[in-house]
Parts: structure tokens; sequence; C-alpha cells
């Protein structure tokens, strides 16, 4: 039971399935991947794609198009909401070399909310944010945002 656990032990888990979820991406270990997620999740990496078996469509898509993949997790900070669930943003760093020749950087963050479900932390809701890119012209994703600096 969940509400067991210390907010130290969730903050634990939750960052396991943050770092299984870069590692199992670079990989392709695609059956793996999609088992982070829940259910009934909602991942928002341009287009939304809702449901666990929608996700795995999805990123099986993407992976055809890069030969390696390396991301790079940092920044992670983790709050439980309540016995089963937590949010966390983490922020990250993404190396693609794209199949078709050529390289993807990505540098941004990960907005999460994580349920306890079955034996894990997984990922209910995922919204991908970027500050920046290197090596497309356009990034049709959610923009990290941004406050007005204040008049001096």
């Amino acid at each position: 039971m969940t509400s067991d656990l210390s907010d130290q032990e969730v903050v634990q888990g939750v960052t396991n399935t943050l770092l299984d979820y870069c590692q199992l991406l670079d990989e392709k270990r695609l059956d793996e991947y999609a088992d982070l997620f829940t259910e009934d999740c909602v991942f928002e990496e341009g287009k939304p794609a809702v449901g666990r078996a929608h996700v795995r469509a999805k990123v099986r898509k993407l992976l055809r198009t890069f030969d390696a993949l390396s991301h790079h997790l940092s920044n992670i900070r983790v709050t439980r909401t309540g016995p089963d669930t937590a949010d966390a943003i983490s922020y990250i760093y993404a190396w693609h070399r794209l199949a078709q020749g050529g390289q993807l950087e990505i540098w941004g963050r990960y907005v999460d909310k994580h349920k306890y479900e079955g034996d894990r932390w997984r990922i209910h809701h995922r919204v991908v944010q970027v500050q920046g890119w290197k090596g497309l012209d356009d990034l049709p994703l959610a923009r990290v945002a941004q406050a007005a600096l204040p008049e001096d």
C-alpha cells in the first residue's frame, strides 16, 4: 500500500521510473518502455497520445526515424500529491542520430503526473516542453513558459 511509503520512498520510486524511461527509450525496449505508463495515460509530445497502446504505437513510429538516442535527465523534483500520486518536473537533454542522416538535439523538460499502479510508479500524464533544439528548422512541441522580466 503506497500510503505506507515515506515521502523519500515516493521520490525514489518516481525517480526510478524517470530514469527507466530514458534507458528503455535509448535501448529501444518498446514493450518495457510502454509499461512505464498507466493504461489511461496521456502523453503530450506534439499531438497527444491517449492510452498506453497509443503511446506505444506513437513511440514505435518515432523510434524508426532514429539510429541512436541518448537521453540525459537532471534537475528532478518530485512532489507527493496523495497516497498513490505524485507530480514531477525533470530537465532533459536528448541527442538523436537520424536514420536519414544528421543529428537532432533537444533541451527541455518533462512535466509529469505519476500514479502508483500495480508494482511501481507509472507516468499518468506527461507534457514534453522544449526550451531549444538544434538539427531541425522547427520542432512542434510545447514551449517552456517564460515570465516577463520586471521593468527597472
